[in-house]
């Protein structure tokens, strides 16, 4: 390499040491007693960080989070040159969302200095440096904020946006099941003929209602050669007919079956895993499916058997039937609350989002709507119970919240350190 390059190399590398304090030179400085950063002190600096500078004076303020919870790392320099971090005294305090203040101590580490506190998701706030070297006090007022968005109540009502307050409530916990509906076994009767004969007349079919003490058909005695009535001794519908007009009938035959279709069974099968969770008079909900409405029961029966076949074990609902919507025969599913639990603070299920990889809600202060970070506990189709993460009395928005995530992607309120 001759003279004249070597040159040229020179010159490129203390052009670009240059341009790198050039950012420090002329970073503008906040004025003392508070003011906001410029665009120029937001630049990142020499260790990826936010650079707030007066005179000769700089700050760099960094979020450190690589192999340790996040923490603050702030560096210094005085006429573009690094300075001893223990010749600067400095706090930060952080103000976050509801008017919580986090105030930040710092303490020597190698060429910075450390934090005394995990900075804690979410890292959203306006942030106040306070730094005080050789008597002098620098103070700088920047925002950092992540998972934040302002709409305006027009906004909040078109998009049909809903504001509930944290609180206690009940979490239900469930199994869910299938099952059958069959006839009330204790409301139903077989037809029997006294005496054996000839079958005279028919005067029910299937599906017929029956009144109590009602002929259903007439039997010619084989023995006397004599007619008589058959009668149903309840009310209620045939649900099984064995019975043909001439044929012979014999002793202790059922021609008929007759059902009071107002009550009917449920038979749930259960798994085994669950079987130790049920109980007597536990709530059920059963489910007939589209088109036809839930009916609440309670659990009236539980078989000590259970089936060889599907390793399931029953358990049986009694539903009121008056309008007789509910046809043996039909298949059904079913929910059992296992457990009812009041949790001192839960949120709706409507209400929480995933947000990077966090569970979420989304707090409301007046305009304003920012993530609160949740560690949740139990859960049914309704609440979410709140371990952490959010105070009780907090409004949040519990429908149509996926609205207030897709303007915060939308705004990019994303992290960034």
């Amino acid at each position: 390499m001759n003279k004249s390059q070597i040159a040229a190399v020179i010159l490129v590398l203390l052009a670009g040491a240059g341009l790198t304090w050039l950012v420090l030179r002329n970073a503008k400085p906040a004025a003392i007693g508070g003011g906001e950063a410029t665009a120029a002190e937001a630049a990142k600096a020499l260790h990826g960080g936010r650079l707030l500078s007066e005179g000769n004076f700089a700050t760099e303020v960094t979020i450190f989070e690589r192999g340790v919870p996040p923490e603050f790392r702030v560096f210094f320099y005085d006429k573009n040159k690094p300075i001893n971090p223990a010749e600067v005294q400095l706090t930060i305090e952080l103000h976050r969302f509801g008017g919580r203040v986090d105030t930040i101590s710092f303490a020597k580490r190698e060429d910075y200095l450390l934090g005394d506190q995990e900075i804690v998701e979410p890292h959203s706030f306006d942030v106040k440096v306070i730094a005080e070297r050789s008597g002098k006090t620098y103070r700088w007022e920047y925002d950092s904020y992540e998972g934040r968005t302002t709409l305006t109540p027009e906004a909040v009502k078109n998009s049909g946006i809903v504001i509930e307050t944290a609180g206690p409530a009940k979490i239900k916990t469930s199994i869910k099941v299938n099952g059958r509906i069959l006839p009330n076994e204790d409301r139903m009767t077989h037809v029997i003929p006294r005496y054996p004969g000839i079958v005279k007349q028919v005067r029910k079919r299937l599906g017929d209602a029956v009144a109590k003490d009602e002929v259903v058909a007439v039997v010619e005695s084989n023995e006397s050669l004599q007619s008589y009535e058959v009668k149903s001794s309840i009310a209620g519908t045939v649900i099984q007919k064995n019975i043909t007009q001439g044929e012979f009938v014999k002793e202790g035959e059922s021609i008929y079956t007759v059902a009071d279709l107002g009550t009917v069974w449920v038979d749930l099968n259960v798994h085994r895993k669950d079987f130790d969770k049920l109980k007597i008079g536990q709530a059920v909900t059963i489910f007939a499916g589209k088109g036809t409405a839930n009916a609440p029961g309670t659990v009236s029966y539980i078989s000590p058997f259970g089936a060889e076949d599907t390793q399931t074990m029953l358990a049986r609902v009694e539903l009121s039937n008056p309008r007789g919507r509910w046809r043996p025969g039909l298949f059904v599913s079913g929910e059992i609350i296992v457990e009812e639990a009041t949790v001192p603070l839960a949120v709706k299920a409507s209400a929480v989002q995933t947000f990077r990889d966090w569970e979420v809600v989304f707090m409301q202060d007046g305009n304003v709507f920012e993530i609160a970070i949740l560690k949740v506990g139990r859960r049914d189709a309704e609440w979410v119970e709140v371990v952490s993460g959010l105070n009780p009395g907090q409004k949040y928005v519990a429908d149509n919240s996926f609205v207030i995530k897709a303007d915060i992607g939308k705004s990019g309120a994303t992290h960034d350190h």
